[in-house]
């Protein structure tokens, strides 16, 4: 497929290509590997910001969709999901209006890991679902597991407007692991800490129906003790998720198409794609530079300014100035962002258009 996107020549380099072909199959897949689970599919709207991807989900069986951000939970709605879960603290007070306003499309439900955030929302007098984020390993947001968590949420305004509705944990340390053992390690942490914070609350009388789980280094070895499963980079999957051990290169449904401007040595070449059109990300010591280039294995990019990219070969690459080759980022969530829209192809040519409706200005 991407050998119809490098020779799209009528369009200006850097772009950002979408396999149509391979998201359908990506969603299917996910759909019924979490059906498997005996859980439902929660997609996490950030990874791609795009109604047409959005529909998608929600007709491969999708009921409430993940976001970050209001206006990713408008895209939301906009899409036909029936509810969002707002996987943010809503902090400040205009992130907690703005939710509010939000109430008046659909079900809304937050998640908070402090008293001051269920306060947050029950000062703007609308009904939300509360979610409570327990800290699994990522040491990003949420409470430690077990009694302190069951304290913490003691000590939170919850009733009848903001019922607790369940757990949920981000074990976004799983990005750290190096071998499939250390996944394993990750999953049995994230699993526990679910666990022992349920044990803790149903201690002191209090129910959490839901427990809820999400990051895509995970969704192939799952445990099924999650209810919900909120995945958002499998939609495109990178070469992140390639590098730990979860997808093959064929399953990577986004590329960023480059031309090669420069080629300095039989060894190298400069294209360009910086870091204003590839993410300067490396969420695992697995991968190699900042991006692996398709079909040409022992090419990457190694080295990112600002609009040049500069790549190397484990062996003599035959590149030459004005060639089209498309990368696979590192990040494809990050690597959405920095465009505004998605050129579309099939296995063999353009299709359409899709805007990136939800990107962060």
């Amino acid at each position: 497929m991407w050998t119809a996107a490098c020779a799209d020549q009528g369009r200006p380099t850097p772009f950002l290509a979408v396999d149509h072909t391979r998201i359908e199959r990506n969603i299917r897949d996910m759909a019924d590997r979490v059906a498997g689970y005996g859980g439902r599919s929660t997609p996490h709207l950030k990874t791609h910001k795009c109604l047409e991807i959005a529909r998608m989900q929600a007709a491969a069986g999708a009921r409430t969709a993940t976001v970050a951000t209001v206006t990713e939970a408008h895209l939301a709605f906009d899409a036909g999901f029936e509810s969002v879960l707002v996987a943010y603290p809503p902090v400040p007070d205009w992130r907690a209006r703005a939710l509010r306003e939000l109430t008046e499309r659909g079900s809304v439900g937050v998640v908070c890991c402090r008293a001051e955030h269920v306060r947050s929302l029950e000062r703007t007098g609308a009904s939300f679902d509360v979610y409570w984020e327990v800290d699994s390993g990522a040491a990003r947001l949420g409470t430690p597991p077990g009694e302190a968590t069951a304290a913490a949420i003691a000590s939170a305004p919850f009733g009848d407007r903001l019922p607790l509705r369940g757990l949920m944990t981000f074990a976004g340390h799983a990005y750290g692991a190096h071998d499939a053992a250390s996944l394993a390690a990750v999953l049995d942490e994230q699993d526990r800490a679910l666990r022992e914070s349920a044990a803790a609350l149903a201690a002191h009388g209090v129910g959490a129906p839901v427990r809820s789980v999400g990051v895509t280094p995970l969704a192939r070895l799952e445990s099924g003790e999650a209810d919900e499963y909120r995945y958002g980079n499998y939609v495109f999957y990178d070469a992140t998720q390639v590098a730990l051990g979860g997808p093959g290169v064929d399953e990577c449904a986004l590329a960023v198409v480059t031309t090669v401007v420069d080629v300095p040595a039989p060894d190298r070449f400069v294209v360009d794609a910086g870091s204003k059109s590839l993410p300067a990300e490396r969420m695992t010591s697995l991968t190699e530079g900042f991006g692996s280039v398709a079909g040409r294995p022992g090419l990457v990019l190694a080295k990112l300014y600002e609009e040049h990219g500069l790549g190397t070969a484990s062996a003599p690459h035959g590149l030459r100035p004005g060639e089209r080759i498309a990368v696979i980022p590192n990040h494809a969530c990050t690597a959405v962002n920095l465009y505004h829209q998605y050129a579309v192809y099939d296995d063999s040519s353009f299709v359409e258009t899709w805007p990136v409706h939800a990107r962060r200005q």
